[in-house]
């Protein structure tokens, strides 16, 4: 009887994932193709040809910390490019800011531009339909990255390769690159979704973009190429299930309505009301700092990727200051090593990640907050966001129809080493980003970029924008930390994490122990 049960269990199998049929991805045919070869014909590289007649070799920057501008910038990048789009993102959402995203899309692709978009398979649910849609005009490709292989049955498909391939499928693929034209690029730390854009009626993701023009663009898209051709990538053409005139034509009626709903309606206006700045550049020499694809491979060990070892021997080059924002801090305790060197060379490190209630990952937050302590121990000067920081930049919601409670959290990774060199990408201060992800970034030596995020750096560290961790002493002179604010004008010392309850801190303390540090 035993032996008749065992016997049924693949039997089970067949029936809940459809047979266990996998797509063989060696099979999957995927076109090579590349990056637009000879942009110069285009406006874009016109334009960008006559700011950099004066600054031969240089590639010009621009600092966005504006949601709002954020998304200005990439509408009008797909509004003017001619021949060539390439999005690559982690995240890419079917909200109001997504939807208008891809309308300005489907418009380039109408007016001849090729459109390739590739697109991590974690949350590729949440636009799947509206790209399976803009996949089926001839002049847009969309591909997923690292694919979850079981899709006809997605839950257990899911779950079954979760148990089965859990070392490649927690690997991801998160870097976030906009290029128009081989011209002009966008680069970062923000997904495709409201909430990075000022438009979500609850979240304010804090973040902050490159735009470049100049030599990095086309490292930038040598990187993309890299990873549209990679193995692991599936054309979502292959996953196609109706007549393809049908999803392209109900893909523009559903933007024609998605235009028209007063939400969006609103938020539109609230665009309109702020015009993109003139293209005010920092000519300076760039780095493109990329994983290669081949991170995500998991008999791939030696892959080249944008390890702790490469930044921390970048972070030894500092003389007088180091500065971090990152929303994920697990700095091991090889990072505290490096502190501590730098601290004995009286070079003033400065750190500001998410507070407990601002953070959107508790469990990170756990893995963060075993090493608080340490860090003050070595004179590190340690920053923690308010999740309040957004109410002011959200007024005109309560007026408006987005009203209700805001949170801001922090999204942002940056590095400013001496007021000298800038590092702007989508690398999380933590071993996720260090060993599973792919990241990139770009690398800028500029006294006047890194002037410009040392502002920032300080805008946020404001006593009434976040808490400053100390330590202290209770009752028995055991040393306990304090969070220094400002509230309502006036300054507060808490003696405990503020804004949690005792059952979150409890939760807290639970995962800091178990949580296993190198999945954070």
């Amino acid at each position: 009887m035993a032996m008749k049960h065992l016997f049924c269990l693949p039997c089970l199998c067949l029936l809940l994932l459809g047979g266990c049929i996998a797509i063989d991805l060696a099979s999957v045919d995927r076109p090579f193709s590349q990056a637009l070869q000879d942009p110069a014909s285009t406006d874009l590289a016109m334009r960008s040809s006559a700011l950099m007649a004066n600054h031969p070799d240089l590639s010009g920057f621009r600092l966005i910390d504006s949601g709002r501008e954020a998304l200005l910038q990439r509408l009008e990048l797909a509004d003017q490019a001619e021949k060539t789009l390439d999005l690559q993102y982690y995240i890419l959402r079917s909200d109001i800011s997504g939807l208008l995203l891809v309308e300005h899309l489907l418009a380039a692709a109408d007016r001849g531009v090729r459109v390739r978009i590739l697109i991590d398979d974690l949350h590729f649910d949440q636009s799947g339909q509206p790209l399976l849609a803009l996949d089926t005009h001839p002049n847009v490709e969309v591909r997923i990255i690292n694919p979850f292989l079981h899709r006809y049955a997605p839950g257990l498909g899911r779950l079954f390769e979760v148990l089965s391939d859990f070392n490649r499928i927690q690997r991801r693929m998160h870097n976030k690159v906009f290029i128009a034209d081989n011209t002009v690029a966008l680069v970062g730390g923000r997904n495709l979704g409201d909430e990075y854009f000022e438009a979500h009626r609850r979240f304010d993701l804090r973040d902050i973009d490159l735009l470049t023009i100049g030599p990095v663009v086309p490292q930038l898209s040598t990187s993309f190429d890299s990873y549209w051709n990679y193995k692991q990538t599936l054309p979502v053409a292959t996953l196609a299930e109706h007549p393809a005139d049908t999803k392209l034509q109900s893909l523009r009626t559903l933007l024609k309505k998605h235009r028209q709903t007063p939400d969006v309606a609103t938020y539109l206006q609230y665009l309109a009301d702020h015009n993109v700045k003139p293209m005010s550049l920092v000519w300076a020499r760039g780095q493109v700092l990329a994983d290669f694809p081949c991170k995500l491979a998991t008999d791939l060990p030696d892959c080249a990727s944008l390890h702790f070892d490469r930044f921390h021997r970048l972070f030894n080059q500092a003389t007088s200051e180091l500065l971090i924002i990152s929303p994920y801090f697990v700095p091991g305790k090889q990072g505290i090593s490096l502190f501590h060197q730098l601290r004995q060379k009286g070079v003033s490190v400065k750190i500001l990640t998410n507070s407990y209630a601002a953070t959107d990952l508790k469990i990170v937050q756990a893995g963060y907050s075993r090493y608080r302590l340490p860090l003050l121990e070595e004179k590190v000067e340690l920053f923690e966001f308010k999740p309040t920081f957004a109410l002011p930049l959200l007024q005109h919601k309560e007026n408006s129809g987005f009203a209700g409670s805001s949170q801001a959290c922090m999204h942002a990774k940056t590095y400013v080493i001496d007021r000298k060199q800038v590092f702007v990408g989508s690398f999380n201060h933590d071993p996720r980003s260090a060993t599973l992800n792919t990241e990139i970034g770009i690398l800028v030596e500029s006294p006047e970029l890194a002037q410009q995020m040392a502002a920032l750096f300080e805008r946020y560290t404001l006593p009434r924008n976040s808490y400053r961790l100390s330590l202290g002493s209770n009752k028995n002179k055991q040393q306990k930390m304090q969070w220094h604010t400002e509230e309502e004008g006036s300054l507060k010392i808490y003696h405990q994490e503020p804004m949690v309850s005792w059952w979150q801190h409890l939760k807290n303390a639970l995962m800091a122990v178990f949580a296993p540090e190198d999945l954070l």
